[in-house]
């Protein structure tokens, strides 16, 4: 055993293929469930997929390769490096998007079979992306129509007498059930809200930086009871709640501010016993739901609370404040000499608010505790969506986060709006973004961007119940996340975000090498299994065929 963060880390078998993980102290209970560690496989074929800028048919399936002896000429070759023996024992929740009234009521707009083929799109585990996650808004957010919430709730409706899902009828439900049905499976749903009704907070508007009236913490948290009890009336169930979306943000759409404390005591003191009490201690509370920045500080003062902490799952976060992105962070600059150049050139890097590091530090903080990526998309900030349509640095810009956030501790990661319309909205503040998929509802077109395509390399590939093998790269330049499936099958994402293509080698210890490329702007997924392999690819079999 090893210490991590003053608690006892043991790993125990529990039957063949299957481990726990336990925690001591104020941890889980050496009593939790086993979690199921998947048992590699004998690899010895390599299933080569690739997506490469300029690329319409997406997922390319170019090749089969074996692994053989290594012949790279050691550990400092040009290589990614897997080491898939032993998984790290955290099993992976899945991928998903956002069910917003925007996108549900774009899809309405559309035709009966281009709406169908965007839900197979996203949710067809064998032609689209393979998601099983959702998020959606609990009362109206920026993606809804205008301001509502969930019934007509009048000041001082302390019981919720006129709450209702009817807003929901017209398109978001319909949306959930097809989608799930698509996916032939219920989606694991999150739900978040974006604002209470105005007469329950401190500044009575929907917008802006009010808060959440201390003698309105009991019926909010009913509040939260009720959806989940009336949407599992309509036939969908709740994986999850978030307290609050993006509590720091004091914005022009809906929002609530919270303190760290203030929300640690509307959880400690209302809402986890709310959901206790009405028999809904299964569904996760989730907290912060906001970027990296503030994550480890938010996530220390709640769960030094160990009566907060024992109501709460995890914490979610965004992909906001990337100054190479986005247009609203403070950014600096850092220059640096080109000394391979060797003629004075510099070159420039933009540092703001990412905090890529900041995962590993909240799963550090606490092993027993669960991490979960809720929202993430390209905003316009003014730009009309037709300059931003088909540009590939927003894939790369997916693939990045999800290759750091996976390697750090993430156990599942939820996009933003499952499609948008031309504009980029609906959005009833102007706050307008690029989805995966983007309809254009005039002329009744898909136009599936880059980072739908990106998206589809670890969501089609890494399952359900996979657990992170070690990995690692030579050359920075390559990206690299590895998992090993259920089936003991292991998937390999490969990112090449440079305009040069890279030879390496693919390393599968214990099992072989073999030699590949990343061509330049690139991202291939290498599944590796035990299926029986060619003797040969199409090319020369000395040279680099993949």
């Amino acid at each position: 055993s090893s210490d991590l963060a003053g608690r006892r880390l043991r790993l125990r078998r529990c039957s063949p293929g299957v481990t726990s993980m336990s925690l001591d102290g104020s941890g889980m209970a050496a009593s939790s469930p086993c979690v199921e560690v998947p048992r590699p496989q004998q690899y010895r074929r390599v299933v080569v997929v690739r997506t490469q800028q300029g690329d319409s048919e997406g997922w390319t399936r170019l090749c089969e390769q074996r692994l053989e002896n290594d012949q790279s000429g050691g550990a400092q070759a040009s290589c990614v490096f897997v080491a898939p023996a032993q998984p790290v024992p955290r099993p992976w929740l899945g991928f998903g998007g956002s069910f917003t009234e925007a996108a549900t009521e774009t899809l309405r707009k559309m035709k009966d079979a281009e709406r169908s083929e965007v839900i197979r799109a996203c949710f067809d585990k064998e032609t689209g992306l393979a998601y099983n996650l959702g998020r959606i808004h609990m009362g109206s957010c920026d993606f809804s129509l205008g301001n509502w919430t969930c019934g007509d709730l009048e000041e001082g409706d302390a019981e919720l007498k006129a709450f209702s899902l009817e807003r929901y009828q017209t398109s978001l439900l319909p949306t959930m059930r097809d989608a799930a049905k698509e996916a032939g499976e219920d989606i694991t749903l999150l739900v978040s809200p974006w604002s209470p009704p105005p007469w329950m907070k401190t500044k009575l508007e929907f917008c802006g930086d009010g808060r959440l009236r201390r003698e309105c913490y009991p019926v909010w948290a009913h509040h939260f009871v009720r959806f989940v009890q009336e949407l599992e009336k309509e036939g969908i169930p709740v994986w999850a709640v978030s307290v609050q979306n993006e509590p720091e943000a004091a914005q022009i759409w809906e929002s609530c501010i919270y303190s760290a404390e203030e929300e640690r005591d509307f959880v400690r003191d209302h809402l986890g016993p709310a959901m206790e009490a009405a028999g809904l201690d299964r569904v996760k509370i989730i907290i912060w739901d906001h970027n990296r920045d503030g994550m480890l500080e938010r996530a220390a003062v709640a769960y030094a609370d160990e009566k907060a902490a024992q109501y709460i799952w995890g914490l979610g976060y965004h992909w906001y404040g990337d100054a190479r992105f986005e247009t609203w962070p403070d950014c600096y600059e850092l220059e640096f000499e080109d000394r391979a150049q060797g003629d004075g050139r510099h070159v420039k890097e933009l540092r703001a608010r990412l905090g890529f590091d900041n995962v590993r530090r909240v799963a550090e903080l606490r092993p027993d505790k669960h991490i979960i990526f809720t929202e993430g998309c390209q905003e316009l900030s003014g730009r009309p969506l037709a300059e931003m349509l088909g540009v590939w640095k927003l894939g790369e810009r997916y693939a990045m986060n999800i290759i750091s956030d996976l390697n750090n501790g993430c156990e599942g990661w939820i996009d933003w709006n499952l499609c948008l319309d031309e504009t980029g909205g609906p959005n009833h503040v102007g706050n307008l973004c690029v989805a995966p998929i983007i309809c254009d509802t005039r002329d009744n077109r898909i136009l599936r961007q880059p980072s739908y395509w990106y998206m589809g390399h670890f969501s089609r590939y890494i399952k359900p119940g996979a657990c992170r093998a070690v990995s690692s790269t030579s050359r920075d330049v390559l990206e690299v996340t590895s998992w090993v499936n259920p089936d003991g099958s292991l998937a390999v994402v490969v990112m090449n975000q440079s305009d040069e293509d890279v030879d390496f080698w693919l390393k599968i210890f214990g099992s072989g090498a073999t030699p590949v490329e990343a061509p330049a702007r690139s991202i291939t997924t290498f599944v590796v299994d035990d299926g029986d392999t060619p003797d040969m690819c199409d090319s020369d079999r000395e040279a680099t065929c993949c």
